[in-house]
């Protein structure tokens, strides 16, 4: 089962014809590369090149490019999890199969990535007492900071990616509002995405004025520009299907446009020149959304192509299982000294990635072996 909650596999009732089934494995794939490329580029920005030459410049774009790579998980999950929504319109036996799935991982992680911290600071693993809802309790001193680690469970800054599960949890939670909507309204494509637009806009100032999200990358509201598309996607995928290629030269006129300012706010962060936020996040907003519907849209074509299939639908299977662990495996590499080595070899920008990715499937194929996996994701 892949790393999206709400595929159409899960069930008997909800079953699809194969064809069907590849496009999103595919898209599940690609949508997996494009997050290993955009931690990894500026991973070996920072690590292997020299600030400002050419090849950093190019890694920091290139970085910048792929900043949809979440928001392309949450389309696609979207999707999915409207089209059993559709099928089947019961909200709550949707809730008892898909939070637990999303749920199990996500705490089972945070409390690796505690644990390695521990293990990489023993310092913080030192014995202290610390009061937890006014009782006294002996534990390490990193957990005795009750606070911070709830705000870590909270808001997912176990470590830097975990805040996506937090996200998909919630769009989980404010899904069936979103199909509602769409079964009601019955908007158009372009209209759905023109209300996405506005209802992002509109938090996007309530978040500036009023700063009640400490953490606004951290919750599901920020990413409405995927939420809603995907919602409509799904509740109308064979309409979308019929008519996505009269959307595809739009959307990539959109992404060109979107993309441009939205790296021209990047470029003034880069120079320390304050940029503007509004323009900055809602230019990424909508080439997020645009971006991954557009991968949608070319994972269909490729699953024409047996031997791209071959490669991405596994990687699609197997996708929550890596976006957990390769962050683990960067900082491990940089730790220990691996770095360093790749250093003097001049050719850290391309060893790195391809060490990572190996080592990290490495992982996953061990705890395949083992029979670990499901304990560590609840699937195999």
């Amino acid at each position: 089962m892949g790393v999206i909650i709400g595929d159409s596999t899960d069930t008997p009732a909800a079953a699809a014809p194969k064809q069907r089934d590849a496009v999103f494995d595919v898209a599940k794939g690609l949508a997996i590369l494009v997050v290993l490329g955009h931690h990894s580029s500026s991973n070996v920005a920072r690590l292997y090149t020299a600030p400002h030459s050419i090849s950093w410049w190019g890694l920091n774009f290139l970085n910048r490019i792929l900043s949809f790579s979440v928001p392309a998980f949450l389309v696609i999950s979207a999707i999915l999890s409207a089209r059993t929504l559709i099928k089947r319109p019961a909200v709550l036996p949707f809730y008892g199969r898909r939070l637990p799935a999303i749920l199990w991982p996500y705490l089972v992680w945070t409390a690796v990535y505690w644990l390695a911290y521990m293990v990489a600071a023993p310092s913080s693993a030192a014995p202290r007492v610390g009061r937890v809802f006014g009782y006294e309790l002996t534990g390490p001193a990193y957990l005795m900071h009750f606070k911070d680690r709830l705000r870590d469970v909270i808001w997912g800054k176990a470590y830097f990616h975990m805040y996506f599960m937090v996200v998909l949890f919630e769009l989980i939670i404010l899904l069936p509002l979103a199909v509602a909507y769409v079964r009601w309204r019955k908007p158009g494509f372009w209209e759905i995405m023109a209300t996405a637009l506005v209802i992002q806009g509109a938090i996007m100032v309530a978040q500036h004025y009023t700063r009640l999200m400490p953490y606004p990358g951290s919750n599901a509201l920020w990413y409405i520009g995927s939420l809603l598309p995907g919602a409509w996607i799904g509740a109308n995928w064979e309409e979308f299907r019929a008519k996505q290629r009269q959307y595809v030269w739009p959307l990539v006129g959109i992404c060109v446009v979107t993309l441009i300012l939205f790296l021209r706010e990047e470029l003034k962060v880069i120079h320390r020149i304050e940029a503007d936020n509004y323009l900055s996040n809602g230019s990424l907003t909508i080439y997020a959304s645009c971006i991954s519907i557009l991968l949608l849209t070319f994972s269909e074509s490729i699953t024409k192509r047996v031997r791209w299939c071959k490669v991405l639908e596994p990687l699609g299977r197997t996708s929550l299982q890596i976006y957990l662990i390769h962050p683990g495996v960067m900082e491990v590499m940089e730790r220990h000294a691996i770095a360093g080595a790749l250093l003097k070899t001049h050719l850290g920008v391309i060893l790195a990635p391809m060490i990572m990715f190996s080592v990290t499937i490495g992982i996953i194929a061990l705890m395949r072996v083992t029979r670990i996996e499901k304990a560590f994701f609840g699937r195999s």
